[in-house]
């Protein structure tokens, strides 16, 4: 039996963008929750599929308030967060993406938790998961792309299922959007957590989201090479901004500068040419424990693709770091 009116409803927020193998997966995962929503806004960043016409069937269809905001142009997560959260009515604001799933009923009852029972906490996240019946559904690049995140959890804040406290979130003025506009994807979650936690306590919950990714067949290395490019100016921008004040949680930025500067300090020659090709092959060692993806002829290009890389998210780091946002 569904709770209702017992614990204060909260205000959901999805930003998708060509999302239609998951965001009717996402909401319906919504409204099944045994926890009161006042209401979802979904923001849509200018899909060219029918990921609109799917959120407005599925509105049609369900008594909950649906809002749909559409920009005319990709504006990126944080502006998108923000632009929900101003049309937002409940006190409670959970962030979600809309490739996102949240398999039990008791998901947000959870992730508000935190919230509920210590009013000096602001901020909570879940756990983000991606199991290994979901990454079996992918194509071959699907697979490559996301094979060091099977079976473990990504947990921190990530904008994948989030809940903060409105007033606290519009004290420090939302998400970054000069340092994470339009053209930022990552990142802008790490910034708005540090500057959370300055307010009160952002606490792990015990709520949990499975991450689906994309759900389609066309999967390719140029989605690998923009993925790679948009995260890795992310994490340039992180290091920029917080160089002087630097968290222990953007250390592991610096890990694959290093490891791609190693091989070429003189003393260090050897060493760091033994640490490129075991991580050749560790990084995505998952592609080598697999039948489906090692018997794939494509399994020759794994280690070659991974240095290569390497230095790729090397390049847009750095470029990132040296550069202004425009």
């Amino acid at each position: 039996m569904k709770k209702k009116n017992i614990f204060p409803p909260v205000s959901v927020i999805i930003i998708m963008r060509n999302a239609s193998t998951t965001i009717t997966s996402a909401l319906g995962s919504l409204v099944k929750q045994n926890y009161p929503l006042k209401d979802i806004i979904v923001v849509d960043n200018a899909s060219t599929d029918d990921s609109v016409k799917l959120v407005l069937d599925f509105a049609k269809k369900n008594k909950i308030q649906i809002t749909l905001i559409k920009h005319e142009k990709n504006m990126g997560v944080s502006t998108s967060f923000n632009d929900g959260a101003r049309k937002a009515n409940a006190d409670l604001l959970v962030f979600m993406m809309s490739d996102g799933i949240l398999e039990k009923e008791s998901e947000i009852e959870k992730l508000t938790f935190p919230l509920r029972e210590n009013k000096k906490n602001v901020g909570s996240y879940a756990s983000t998961l991606q199991p290994e019946y979901v990454w079996n559904t992918y194509n071959y690049w699907q697979k490559y792309y996301s094979a060091r995140s099977i079976n473990s959890a990504n947990v921190m804040m990530t904008g994948h299922f989030d809940c903060v406290r409105k007033d606290v979130f519009d004290k420090i003025g939302g998400f970054d959007t000069t340092n994470f506009g339009e053209d930022a994807i990552g990142g802008e979650d790490a910034d708005f957590s540090l500057r959370l936690e300055k307010e009160g306590g952002v606490v792990r919950s015990k709520a949990e989201v499975i991450h689906l990714h994309y759900m389609g067949s066309n999967f390719s290395l140029k989605d690998i090479l923009s993925s790679h490019k948009i995260y890795a100016r992310a994490y340039g921008r992180l290091l920029r901004r917080f160089m002087f004040r630097f968290p222990k949680e953007l250390v592991s930025l610096l890990f694959k500068p290093i490891l791609a500067v190693i091989p070429f300090i003189p003393s260090l020659h050897e060493f760091g040419i033994g640490l490129i090709v075991f991580y050749s092959f560790f990084y995505t060692r998952k592609m080598f424990l697999s039948a489906s993806t090692l018997m794939n002829p494509r399994i020759i290009l794994i280690p070659l693709l991974n240095i290569i890389l390497l230095y790729y998210d090397v390049f847009w780091i750095g470029q990132a770091f040296l550069t202004k946002r425009r």
